[in-house]
């Protein structure tokens, strides 16, 4: 059987340990190191090459996003699954996109875990079975050349303040213009981009790189 070696960053001790204890009582997994911080992790990583990185996604010193960017950057073979409270799509749309290759909610089970791992190392994608009506296969994939809808500099201006969670009284004394103009600008946005929601609005930013949830 062969053994994959794998690698846990996250900030909570006892949860690091627990699961290390948990993979190591399988035979075909190994822990070969750990840390409670993204830049630790990303300096040994490049080291000891895992097969795997369990990545925690909220971590104190960095974005676990941003590290899994820089580890893919550097070590493509390696395969990093986020391991996170996190079920919002703009944070598993930006992992994704950062190289990532499964998202595994900490609410799954131990045989989510080890079929998260298991499908990884085979070179698919996993995606947590709690947020499974997500679509993974688009995420990171977009064309750069894909006009889309055309927005007005106005209105991406306004898109990006509202997805960054501005209020309208907020976003109306940035750009100068009144509450009620604001609200034209909002309404023409839904329409041209087929939203129906702030929601939808927010993911359409993260999509295009308008606005980052780290």
């Amino acid at each position: 059987m062969q053994k994959h070696n794998v690698f846990l960053v996250d900030d909570h001790t006892i949860f690091a340990e627990s699961l290390k204890l948990l993979l190591e009582a399988r035979p075909e997994f190994c822990v070969i190191g750990s840390t409670d911080s993204c830049h630790s992790a990303i300096a040994q990583v490049k080291k000891c090459r895992p097969d795997i990185v369990l990545m925690d996604i909220s971590m104190p010193d960095l974005s676990g996003i941003e590290a899994t960017r820089r580890i893919t950057e550097a070590l493509p073979e390696t395969k990093v699954v986020a391991l996170t409270m996190h079920k919002d799509e703009g944070f598993v749309a930006q992992f994704f996109e950062a190289g990532g290759s499964g998202y595994l909610v900490k609410d799954a089970d131990a045989q989510c875990l080890f079929g998260a791992l298991k499908a990884v190392c085979k070179g698919e994608r996993f995606l947590s079975p709690s947020i499974s009506g997500y679509k993974i296969n688009g995420y990171g994939e977009m064309d750069e050349e894909e006009e889309g809808p055309k927005l007005s500099p106005r209105e991406r201006e306004v898109l990006k303040l509202i997805a960054e969670g501005k209020s309208r009284k907020e976003i109306g004394k940035r750009l100068n213009i009144s509450v009620r103009t604001l609200d034209t600008h909002r309404t023409n946005i839904l329409l041209k981009l087929g939203c129906k929601s702030t929601a939808e609005l927010v993911h359409y930013a993260v999509r295009r790189k308008l606005v980052e949830l780290i």
